[in-house]
Parts: C-alpha cells; structure tokens; sequence
C-alpha cells in the first residue's frame, strides 16, 4: 500500500511539472511574438534587432547627378554694346504731337523711342507699315514690323507710346536722321496725313 500511494504521489508531482513547464512554453511563445525575447534577465534571448530601421532618401538637389559627378556648363552670349542717346526731338501737325525721347544704336542697328499725343475729340491710327526714315547720308529706312512694338491707334485725348526699329543699319557717316508718320487717319487727323520728326542724332 505505501508502495502505490508513493507513485501516485510521483505521478501527481509529475503531471504538476508538465503542466507548469507547458505554461512557461506558451509564456515563452508570448514573449518572442510581441517583444523578440524569450526568458528572464541574464538568462534572456533576443530574436531581433531593437534597432530601427534606417530609410535613406535621396535630396533633390544632389541626386543621381551629384552621385555621378555631373556637371553644368555656363553659356555666355555677347551681345553688341548699344550707344544711347535721351533727349525730346519733336514735331506737332494740328492736334497731334510725334515726340522721338530715346535713340538706341547696336551695331548699327536704330530703335527709336517715340510718345505721340493726340489732342483731339476723335481717335487718329499712326500706322507702323507707312512709317519711313532717312539719314543726312541719304539712306532710306522703314520700320521693321517683326521687331517694332507699335500700338497704332491713339484714343482721343490720350497718348501712345512704343519703339520704332529701323530695317537696316546706318552707316558709320551718318550723324541724324528724320522719322516720319505717314497714312495717318483720323476725322482730325492733320493735313496730309503726315508728321515728320527731324534732327534726330544717331549716338555714336
């Protein structure tokens, strides 16, 4: 009888141990899933890294081109160096006034400056097709409708303002010229439909 009560008393110890060794399996299982360590203190082992991971972004600025040593090349263009001459050269035929403000010279090449005023109670059209120049070498010019900025119609009462480019340069002995408005239309518009403005120098 003692002999069978001691092993019921080892199978009974024996079934505690099992279970309290299964329990710390599944608390070990826990433990690796959620924190990557499995036992306590000293005795702990660690299943991966505490180490974030690192994500390298690459700027804009840098980018491939930096990392392959490319390299930007600056392009310089030289451009003729313009001579300008400012002051008021004018001319008035009824109610409207044609003033040249600024003469430029690049290379030869003439862009003239001019206001125009109209005075008058009705619109005047200074057209840039009929627009003409002549220099005291007796050149003739015209404008360059491609490259002139010309508004063309004056309001009544009101002003304009624009660049008149000449078609070709002037030689190196012309020393002024005369710009001329032709086909100028208008119910007020001046007689012959023309205003001449003269004496204007080509700076140098």
């Amino acid at each position: 009888m003692v002999d069978g009560h001691h092993r019921k008393k080892n199978n009974a110890a024996l079934k505690i141990s099992l279970v309290v060794l299964g329990v710390l399996v599944l608390l070990g299982v826990v433990q690796a899933a959620t924190a990557g360590t499995v036992g306590i203190g000293a005795l702990s082992v660690t299943f991966r890294s505490s180490t974030p991971p690192t994500t390298t972004t690459a700027s804009s600025s840098g980018g491939l081109d930096g990392a392959l040593g490319t390299t930007t090349e600056e392009t310089t263009t030289t451009r003729a160096e313009s001579k300008v001459g400012v002051g008021s050269w004018k001319q008035s035929r009824g109610l409207l006034t044609v003033e040249v403000t600024r003469v430029e010279n690049t290379g030869g090449l003439l862009r003239l400056h001019v206001t125009a005023v109209n005075a008058s109670t009705s619109k005047m059209d200074l057209p840039l097709s009929t627009s003409t120049a002549v220099d005291d070498t007796l050149r003739d010019y015209t404008a360059s409708l491609s490259t002139s900025k010309w508004p063309v119609t004056i309001a009544k009462n009101a002003s304009i303002s624009g660049y008149v480019e000449l078609d070709q340069k002037a030689p190196a002995a012309a020393a002024a010229l005369t710009l001329t408005f032709s086909g100028i239309t208008g119910q007020l518009a001046p007689t012959g439909g023309a205003v001449s403005v003269a004496g204007i120098p080509i700076p140098r």
